[in-house]
């Protein structure tokens, strides 16, 4: 692939397109898989930098994972409790791998170092990294206070409760929620802050109820016993947060878009977004379990909505809002500042490079639309971030002379993102 990817503007256009398996899902599952012990299949996963991440250290970690990257198939036999001896896993820019194996690492034995790239070295870890002090485990910082690498000194977890703050990242809360059945005794996880991303601590708990695991939820406690993971085969959903590239495909350029490996029950929160374009005019024009065919309009109006629960997705509306015909607000979104990126402030550098109007605020933005042909193309920057990549293409659906940078970097969690973006110019 070049340097860049310069998509050209079209419409009404028909096409389907096939969605990934979800990153998010995929990395819980392989956790969850490590901590039961026990040989789990896994069907449907996703095969990106981040979830091989993953896989790569939980193989270090001795558990048995054996790929079938055609049928898109995981057999792993878990290695719980495990014991390790003054080993480093690297995660590249992965931050749920980051995450999840600190908690993972705690219930077992031994020194580990995690360490990641330069942006997952400038991405916080304290709150996580607190809680894990609370329960005995020893964290080492070594380099910045409050961010990778760390160093973490196990002896198997103890202790009878936790709190964790939930205000930047529900990854932490996500990570002690997996391990806590693996915990020598009873837990009560305290959650405390503003919690974000909440739909993603749901997606959790739905999970360890598939994979056998009980528990008693209150308003802002969770208690778990120590109990056993028992799951033989799981399925894994299709990627919501990369499905909404597609969505916005078609309400941008008026067109059919059929997305394959579209969940109708999903318990992915971005499933949401659907509903959030349905509002601005998007049509379904047919539904099953597995796959969504949607319709777009000539024109819709913008929408002024909090995305504090489906943050990933926050990049993909800001697109959507610059061919709306009324104004845009985002706002309850500021952990999208310590993503792969600061994608707050990316998206108003990016956005202004084509003359389009976006306001930025600490934790949101707004966007003022104008008409099509007032906006410019231009190199847009896609700072090593997936998302960044995704969104910014819809633009040039409209825009001529739009040129993505540096595009391999949706390798992260859609490596073939752009074989299948480029069906739109194949298809009827």
């Amino acid at each position: 692939m070049n340097n860049y990817f310069q998509p050209e503007p079209i419409g009404n256009f028909n096409v389907t397109v096939n969605i990934p398996g979800s990153k998010s899902i995929t990395n819980r599952a392989l956790i969850l898989s490590a901590l039961s012990g026990k040989k789990v299949i896994l069907k449907n996963i996703l095969l990106s930098d981040d979830t091989k991440y993953m896989i790569d250290a939980l193989k270090v970690l001795n558990n048995k994972i054996e790929l079938d990257e055609i049928n898109k198939t995981i057999v792993i036999t878990g290695n719980k409790n495990p014991k390790y001896d003054n080993i480093e896993l690297f995660i590249g820019n992965a931050g749920t791998a980051m995450r999840f194996l600190s908690s993972y690492l705690a219930t077992g034995e031994g020194t580990a170092t995690l360490y990641g790239n330069k942006r997952m070295n400038e991405r916080p870890i304290k709150d996580l990294v607190d809680s894990l002090t609370q329960l005995g485990v020893k964290v080492e910082y070594l380099n910045n206070y409050g961010y990778p690498p760390i160093k973490i000194i196990s002896k198997g977890v103890n202790s009878k409760s936790v709190s964790i703050d939930g205000s930047k990242s529900s990854q932490y809360i996500s990570s002690i929620l997996m391990a806590a059945p693996n915990f020598k005794s009873p837990i009560d996880i305290k959650l405390t802050g503003k919690i974000v991303s909440k739909p993603y601590i749901n997606m959790t708990l739905d999970m360890m109820k598939d994979f056998g695991i009980e528990f008693s939820l209150n308003e802002n406690s969770i208690k778990i016993m120590p109990q056993e993971y028992s799951c033989s085969e799981y399925l894994i959903e299709g990627d919501m947060s990369s499905a909404s590239y597609f969505l916005a495909m078609a309400l941008i350029s008026n067109s059919t878009v059929k997305l394959n490996n579209f969940f109708q029950n999903s318990i992915q929160g971005d499933s949401k977004f659907l509903d959030i374009l349905i509002k601005m005019g998007l049509s379904i024009v047919e539904f099953t379990n597995t796959s969504i065919t949607v319709k777009g309009i000539p024109s819709y109006e913008g929408i002024e909505i909090s995305m504090n629960d489906t943050p990933d997705v926050a990049q993909t509306l800001a697109v959507v809002a610059l061919f709306a015909t009324t104004p845009t607000k985002v706002w309850d979104v500021e952990n999208m500042r310590i993503k792969e990126t600061d994608r707050i402030s990316a998206l108003k550098n990016e956005i202004s490079k084509i003359n389009g109007e976006f306001i930025e605020f600490k934790d949101g933005f707004s966007i003022n639309p104008k008409p099509q042909d007032c906006y410019t193309g231009n190199y847009l920057e896609t700072y090593d971030d997936h998302r960044m990549a995704m969104s910014l293409c819809l633009i040039g659906l409209k825009v001529p002379n739009i040129k993505i940078l540096d595009p391999q970097c949706v390798s992260k969690t859609f490596p073939n993102f752009f074989e299948e973006f480029c069906k739109i110019y194949k298809e009827d």
